[in-house]
C-alpha cells in the first residue's frame, strides 16, 4: 500500500491523457481506501478543481465531492478559500450543495 503523500503527489501531478480521466479515479479510490484523512489533504483535492476549472473530469470529480462531503469535519472555509483563489465549476457545485445542506449558515 502506498503512502498518503505518494498518492497526493500523483493526484497533484495528474494530467488527463487524450481526455481519459480514469487514472485519476484510481488515485482517488486509492486515497479514500486509506480511511480517515486529515483536513490538510483538502487543499490538494480542491487544487484539482483549480487546475481544471471548467471540467468535471468526465464525472471523476464527483468522487472528490462525495469523498469530501463524507468527511466528519467542516470543509467550507477551505473550499471557499480555494474558490476565491480560482473559481471552478465543481467548486461552485460544492458551495451550492453546502449552502443547501441542513444546518447551513
Amino acid at each position: 500500500m502506498r503512502s498518503q503523500s505518494e498518492i497526493l503527489r500523483d493526484i497533484a501531478q495528474f494530467e488527463p491523457a487524450d481526455g481519459v480521466w480514469l487514472p485519476l479515479d484510481d488515485l482517488l479510490n486509492e486515497l479514500w481506501a486509506l480511511g480517515q484523512l486529515p483536513i490538510d489533504v483538502l487543499p490538494m483535492l480542491f487544487g484539482v478543481f483549480e487546475r481544471f476549472p471548467e471540467e468535471d473530469g468526465a464525472g471523476v470529480f464527483w468522487s472528490i465531492v462525495h469523498g469530501v462531503e463524507a468527511l466528519p469535519y467542516s470543509y467550507g472555509p477551505l473550499l471557499r478559500e480555494s474558490y476565491s483563489r480560482a473559481p471552478s465549476e465543481m467548486g461552485k457545485v460544492m458551495l451550492t450543495r453546502l449552502a443547501n445542506s441542513p444546518g447551513a449558515a
